[in-house]
């Protein structure tokens, strides 16, 4: 008995316990360190997004009337756009109040130069489907729209899908003079005249300030060209917050616009300015006497990818 109480002596016990407390602590920050470098969500493989199911609309190419045809230069996407019945009354009326119930949804195809007739381009596959329905309560955040993207299979990209849809409603505010539809009504048999009760607006009439260089971020003043002192920096505020790749894609051909009007490099950049697209104008030998383009935007590591292209009428 003198044995075990001397093994379980007061000053053991507390070794004891201090013992304990200190295993709890470790058990607490391995849980920690573990909950912090978890893998983020998988978004992918699902068959809705914001409430969008895919198998609610997947025969529309079929079922509803085409409105329009589109080609993306900056993506080399074509872009098939169908709307629903609703939809589609409210667009030849030239309504831009869109009514509940309306649906446009597009068919994004990659396309590819004919190798026996390199002069055409031709679609080669589709790419995505796209998907905006009008419910003012389900998507009051996004003037009532709510956006969906789908794979070729009807299934989702590994993309949040709430900051996609802030980064496609804060797109389509460059139109909100259409109700937020880019699409204008177009026939394959007969001429149609858009119709609109708001003014079109222009692009020049996007907000771009003049910035010098010297007040830009290094990550983007290091891109600048060394004859530039100033640049024309786009400054609107739903853009830069809700920025994700597409939306670099979809600002180059403004930017070129903006470039070749003010002689000036134009930079579009998120709000944080990790995430940008500049593009800016130059002469190069291989583009002999047309003009040189220089587009630098940024890769979804963040690393900026230079394309240089010549300009031609």
């Amino acid at each position: 008995m003198d044995n075990i109480r001397q093994v379980f002596s007061p000053s053991f016990l507390l070794r004891l316990r201090n013992i304990i407390r200190l295993m709890q602590i470790l058990i607490c920050l391995l849980f920690l360190v573990g909950s912090s470098t978890a893998s983020p969500p998988d978004h992918s493989g699902k068959m809705e997004m914001n409430g969008i199911a895919w198998k609610a609309f997947k025969s529309f190419p079929e079922k509803w009337e085409l409105v329009t045809i589109r080609f993306r230069k900056d993506t080399g996407e074509m872009r098939i756009t169908y709307a629903n019945a609703i939809a589609m009354k409210a667009l030849k009326e030239g309504k831009t109040d869109y009514p509940e119930g309306a649906v446009f949804a597009k068919t994004g195809i990659h396309t590819g130069v004919d190798p026996q007739f390199i002069s055409s381009v031709v679609p080669k596959g589709i790419r995505r489907y796209q998907i905006m329905v009008k419910n003012r309560k389900s998507y009051a955040s996004t003037n009532g729209w709510g956006y969906a993207l789908f794979d070729p299979e009807g299934k989702t990209f590994n993309e949040d899908p709430k900051m996609t849809q802030d980064a496609c409603y804060a797109c389509h505010t460059i139109v909100e003079n259409r109700g937020d539809v880019f699409s204008q009504h177009f026939s394959t048999s007969r001429y149609v005249k858009p119709i609109f009760t708001q003014e079109e607006k222009k692009i020049s009439s996007l907000n771009y300030l003049t910035r010098a260089v010297s007040t830009l971020p290094p990550q983007i003043k290091s891109q600048i060209p060394g004859w530039a002192t100033e640049v024309r920096w786009v400054e609107i505020e739903i853009l830069r917050k809700h920025v994700f790749q597409g939306t670099l894609d979809e600002m180059k051909p403004l930017l070129e616009h903006e470039s070749l009007q003010s002689k000036l490099p134009a930079v579009f950049a998120s709000k944080d300015e990790k995430k940008f697209v500049l593009v800016y104008p130059g002469k190069s030998d291989d583009c002999m006497d047309t003009t040189q383009m220089t587009s630098i935007s940024t890769d979804q590591n963040g690393n900026p990818v230079v394309d240089k292209f010549c300009l031609y009428d």
